[in-house]
């Protein structure tokens, strides 16, 4: 018997129907908000709950970054790479849970979603009739940058699809609390609790949705009906139809001062995310993680082996690719040389 039926039977009162299928956490949140930091957060704290954790994760680019950040020994990952789950071919969200409900590798499931990933879309997926011998909606949880959302002048189309991943959770993270003043997250705060007067908030970093309580809790269906958004005007079917991911695979080490310079001169509203792995001329042996949202950026060196290929990945709307094939390049090869590998445009419509 494994842990998940041994404490479905604790559980359990004698005459009662034990629900043996696996639970099923939806982890949405637009570009940068920090899903993945918050599942980082997650998975140290699984081994405390008894139960163990299977991941399917959806990524905008058809080069997967956020995997290597979560790879663990014996963690069930499945992928959905190479654009939105919500609109994956081939029901792909649809098998990649199948496959860790029958492995009996894991006791419950996080899915996480790209970005762009419309969660009504993604709710009807984890909802279907074909799932639902397998699996139960336990809750959707929604992440949302703080810092970004208190700028309401700016990027329509991106907070709009923010608002409805918002109106579908039961619990809303609002990140990077550490860079608002208090009067400023209060005001967030306030805007969320407008959208969605159901869900509970919590702030990051200093707090934590624990995933014992969330796994212990009621489950949850949909946690609002999706009110019109009338006040922000009318989002396309899917926002993502205008964005673009460039993959540029890096063959060598590169100058590190030209590097930050490269990432502090990306315009917000055209790289709206950039990530990857890179090596510097300076310590060519190390690697290093790069992070850019809204033109904010991080570099942190990348402990973990094996060390995954140095490559950076780009997302934007109406991207310029050429130019930034070029920018990239440029970072390379200080003058000619061989051709950069490959480079993947990724549209979607």
């Amino acid at each position: 018997m494994n842990p998940r039926e041994i404490q479905a039977t604790v559980d359990a009162t004698p005459g009662e129907a034990v629900d043996e299928r696996l639970p099923v956490i939806l982890l949405t949140g637009f570009l940068g908000a920090g899903k993945t930091t918050l599942l980082l957060r997650w998975l140290r704290e699984s081994p405390m709950t008894g139960r163990r954790m299977g991941v399917v994760m959806n990524e905008f680019g058809q080069e997967s970054i956020d995997s290597q950040l979560i790879d663990r020994p014996g963690l069930p990952v499945r992928q959905v790479a190479g654009g939105c789950v919500c609109c994956a071919p081939d029901n792909e969200l649809d098998r990649a849970c199948t496959q860790l409900a029958v492995s009996g590798e894991c006791d419950y499931i996080v899915v996480e979603t790209s970005g762009l990933a419309d969660p009504d879309n993604v709710i009807d997926v984890l909802t279907d009739h074909d799932l639902l011998p397998l699996v139960h909606l336990q809750a959707v949880v929604t992440v949302l940058d703080a810092h970004w959302y208190a700028r309401p002048e700016t990027d329509i189309g991106e907070r709009v699809l923010a608002r409805k991943q918002l109106q579908f959770a039961h619990v809303i993270c609002l990140s990077r609390c550490d860079r608002l003043p208090e009067e400023e997250i209060l005001v967030v705060e306030s805007a969320v609790r407008e959208i969605n007067p159901g869900a509970r908030l919590v702030r990051l970093p200093f707090g934590l949705p624990d995933i014992g309580d969330l796994l212990t809790a009621e489950p949850g269906g949909r946690a609002l009906s999706a009110p019109e958004l009338a006040d922000e005007g009318t989002r396309p079917a899917h926002l993502h139809a205008h964005y673009l991911s460039l993959v540029f695979h890096l063959p060598v080490p590169v100058e590190r001062s030209r590097f930050e310079a490269f990432l502090s001169s990306l315009n917000g509203r055209e790289v709206v995310r950039a990530k990857g792995f890179i090596r510097f001329r300076s310590s060519p042996e190390k690697l290093y993680i790069f992070q850019s949202v809204w033109g904010t950026h991080f570099i942190e060196e990348f402990p973990a082996r094996p060390h995954p290929s140095p490559v950076a990945v780009l997302i934007g709307p109406h991207l310029d690719l050429e130019k930034f094939r070029r920018a990239l390049h440029a970072l390379c090869f200080d003058r000619g040389g061989s051709r950069v590998s490959a480079i993947t445009v990724t549209p979607h419509e």
